[in-house]
């Protein structure tokens, strides 16, 4: 389809803007958008794996604490080769074997560990709380992730539409030499018109050919990120809507909401425990050993059960655990101490996006202003020019105008949609508001 002015070019792309990409091909993704995009990086991306290790690690972590609180039960056997048997001679012709030559011995010991200073349950419950913190880790970076995808994402939309863009002056452009030749044949104009109409249809060659290259280089970032090889055109998502409230209001909001947050809150309980882990050595640890004994000599008898109580106390050991406890303080002040830098980092967060989503719609509004100016001034301007009452260098500046208004809104309407979705990041929502990783995570519960 051929468009004769740029009336109807301002209109087309103003239509464009404003309605979501189609898919043309059934064979490419069917739904290329924002959400699909961070859905397949989440499946793809290292980070996400490697966050996932870690929770499966932590959750080993867990077993492992749990089972210093179960009893042990091992199974022991032995065969022994001696030089010869060892035996007691009671009477002249009678004796009785201590030790035969070969001899054999096995055991059933149970072991229970009955107090340890609460140590192994403090242990446990530090363990449950590095995964809750692995957990909140691998939404973090999934939120990190979004934030990376979307900006990908909105890039490539953004210079999609600029090549579209590009190509509706070209034609225009075109257009317009024909009529400039035109009129030179019949003598209303002049070469040097002809000339600039051509210099100008090859400025737009230029412009579109390097819009298709930017385009190009964006969708195979977008795709190397997300893990894709293939997709069809991108469907640009509508408004992303923003929390309602004031920056403080959204600011203690932040507060509350961020995965970080709760992530600090994890580490100062368990920073706190590990004081105490350390501490429980000062106190007496008994444990209990329950053994059923066989053996093949007879002496003193070839099987019995015996039942253990012990008692262990520490009295000195070189100052290690006074060390050991000291250094866990350090370790609980130096949590206590990051509270303070994570507050001052998320309230600058929520101040940049707040500000950054204010700035972002004042400059979307004015590049619409400027979009319908521009257009109303090239049709004056296209007007005067066809009763010869503009020259061609005053219609290839309105043509300049009137497409750097276009550029600029394709521009300002992305990075409008991009600050929302950094706003929602920044206070603790979900960066997209139709997908909640938090209900993702609680689909699939770790084991308590």
């Amino acid at each position: 389809m051929r468009w004769m002015n740029l009336k109807t070019l301002c209109v087309l792309v103003a239509v464009s803007l404003a309605a979501p990409a189609i898919v043309v091909e059934a064979q490419e993704i069917q739904d290329a958008t924002l959400k699909e995009f961070v859905l397949q990086a989440i499946e793809t991306h290292e980070m996400v794996q490697i966050a996932d290790s870690e929770i499966r690690r932590a959750q080993a972590d867990v077993s492992l604490a749990k089972s210093i609180l179960l009893p042990k039960l091992d199974a022991n056997g032995s065969y022994t080769f001696y030089d010869d048997d060892l035996s007691i001679e009671l009477s002249p012709g009678e004796s009785f074997v201590i030790r035969p030559r070969q001899d054999w011995t096995a055991s059933i010991d149970l072991r229970q560990n009955l107090f340890t200073g609460l140590r192994a349950f403090r242990a446990r419950d530090i363990a449950k709380l590095n995964r809750d913190i692995a957990d909140l880790d691998r939404w973090t970076t999934i939120n990190n992730l979004t934030l990376d995808v979307a900006s990908k994402f909105f890039d490539a939309v953004a210079l999609a539409e600029w090549v579209e863009v590009r190509e509706i002056v070209l034609e225009e452009n075109e257009n317009q030499l024909k009529i400039a030749e035109r009129l030179f044949e019949v003598g209303e104009n002049s070469v040097a018109d002809v000339a600039r109409w051509r210099a100008q249809v090859a400025t737009a060659k230029q412009a579109l050919t390097v819009a298709v290259g930017d385009a190009a280089l964006a969708r195979n970032r977008l795709a190397r990120l997300a893990g894709t090889a293939d997709f069809g055109e991108l469907k640009s998502p509508g408004p992303v809507p923003i929390p309602a409230g004031t920056e403080d209001e959204l600011t203690t909001n932040a507060f509350g909401q961020r995965p970080e947050m709760l992530t600090l809150i994890h580490q100062l309980e368990a920073a706190g425990l590990m004081v105490k882990f350390e501490r429980g050595v000062w106190y007496p640890q008994v444990d209990a050993t329950a053994q059923y004994f066989q053996q093949k000599s007879g002496f003193p008898a070839n099987d019995w059960m015996s039942l253990t109580l012990n008692l262990r106390q520490q009295i000195f050991n070189g100052g290690i655990t006074k060390a050991q406890v000291a250094k866990a303080r350090e370790d609980l002040r130096q949590v206590e101490l990051l509270e303070q830098t994570l507050r001052r980092s998320i309230a600058d967060e929520v101040d940049s996006a707040y500000i950054g989503y204010a700035a972002a719609s004042a400059v979307f509004d004015a590049a619409r202003e400027r979009t319908e100016a521009s257009r109303l001034a090239y049709r004056q301007v296209e007007r005067a020019y066809r009763v010869g009452e503009a020259s061609t260098t005053d219609l290839l500046n309105a043509t300049t105008v009137a497409t750097d208004a276009e550029t600029s809104q394709i521009v300002a309407r992305v990075q409008r949609e991009f600050q929302a979705i950094s706003l929602r990041y920044a206070v603790g929502l979900p960066p997209l508001p139709d997908l909640d990783f938090r209900q993702m995570s609680q689909a699939d519960p770790q084991e308590n």
